[in-house]
């Protein structure tokens, strides 16, 4: 059985200055699909309650779909675990709220090479919203466990072949909430330094390069591809 659950004009957006704007529809699905571990949101009456969860862009008949294929109007799968109450919430609530965060970093001020200065933090997020459908069948929710077993294991230097456990994979699937999200809202935010002088924002770029800390690095890597928004 398939529960369609009514959406209404209630619109989740994330504050952006324009200068943080993704450059492109692109930048955005590129990093759900290389970030396919989110946050979704939903509410309980008036309580917010929340589950980080393995989420990634449905699969056509063709595969992946596209990364410059914009997201509105596309669809997200996940799942949580059935002894998780927030799936019930689903029910009830006209929409839900995904977060994928990308690389982020701290920045202190000792690589700007300029004064005045202050600390502060570069990132990179994209937010869709829309209404949920929980997944009944067990055919569909098994496709997406497969999807996200496909999508993720791409992420791996070696893709693990689930074939030898599939028996196990179906015993344990009861025991999974699987869900679907109808992209209606994206926002996105990739604050990389963007509103400093090219020289100052390449040493940025070459600290985090050279930084053992965290994701410094896939950031370094991140703000060298993307551009400017133009103003």
């Amino acid at each position: 059985m398939v529960r369609y659950l009514k959406c209404t004009s209630t619109v989740l957006r994330m504050y952006t200055p324009r200068q943080y704007r993704a450059p492109g529809a692109t930048d955005e699905s590129r990093l759900i699909r290389q970030n396919p571990f989110g946050l979704i949101v939903s509410a309980d009456g008036s309580v917010p309650v929340a589950t980080h969860a393995p989420m990634l862009r449905a699969p056509t008949s063709n595969g992946p779909p596209p990364d410059g294929e914009p997201l509105p109007g596309t669809t997200v799968i996940g799942h949580m675990a059935r002894v998780n109450p927030q799936w019930r919430t689903f029910e009830s609530g006209p929409s839900v709220l995904a977060v994928f965060s990308g690389p982020h970093g701290y920045v202190s001020p000792t690589v700007y090479g300029v004064t005045p200065a202050a600390p502060t933090w570069n990132y990179a997020a994209v937010h869709v919203s829309g209404p949920v459908r929980l997944i009944d069948d067990a055919d569909e929710a098994l496709a997406v466990i497969m999807a996200t077993i496909e999508v993720t294991e791409a992420l791996t230097p070696a893709a693990w072949d689930p074939t030898d456990s599939m028996d196990y994979v179906r015993r344990i699937l009861p025991g999974i909430a699987a869900f679907e999200i109808t992209v209606e809202s994206v926002t996105s935010t990739f604050k990389l330094s963007q509103e400093k002088p090219d020289d100052v924002r390449q040493r940025v770029i070459e600290a985090f390069a050279a930084s053992p800390r965290g994701q410094d690095k896939e950031l370094a890597g991140l703000m060298t591809t993307t551009g400017r928004v133009h103003q």
